[in-house]
């Protein structure tokens, strides 16, 4: 939650899937907890060096564990990555909603999800750039078409 001195708005809450190519040899099917493990993952760590993530926490508050076998430092090589590999991961689901060649599972266990809010500050509140800039986010988020550009009369 933001601090009381700032706006903020409620943009989407997001739940984790697992995500594998189209033609990996597991697709078709959700895999059990077992299959789950066994297999060959990646996941994002910002810092690029970290292999372990919340799933890791959750399997672990079962005693299990996976076989994580690449860390990315970002999402946006993520589904390349799947695409031309065996490997699966447990990411947001919004990252896959477009990508082609991609399929996408709910896991087999309780990944904890998480809510995304937009926060600005009071000073900004009424400038009409930013307000467009907020509309945008918040069609965004929504799956709405964009607004038009306040911009658009000035070009």
């Amino acid at each position: 939650m933001a601090p009381g001195s700032l706006r903020s708005r409620h943009l989407f809450d997001e739940h984790y899937v697992v995500a594998m190519r189209a033609d990996h040899p597991v697709a078709g099917a959700l895999p059990d907890l077992d299959t789950f493990c066994a297999l060959d993952h990646a996941l994002v760590s910002l810092g690029g060096d970290d292999f372990s993530g919340v799933t890791d926490t959750a399997l672990a508050a079962i005693g299990r564990s996976r076989r994580v076998q690449a860390s990315l430092g970002s999402f946006q090589a993520l589904a390349d990555l799947l695409r031309t590999t065996d490997l699966v991961t447990v990411a947001p689901s919004r990252l896959f909603r477009h990508a082609p060649g991609i399929v996408a599972y709910p896991p087999p266990i309780d990944v904890p999800g998480f809510s995304k809010i937009a926060v600005w500050h009071e000073r900004s509140h009424r400038d009409p750039t930013q307000g467009w800039l907020r509309a945008l986010l918040f069609q965004q988020a929504a799956g709405d078409a964009p607004p038009s550009s306040p911009l658009a009369d000035n070009a």
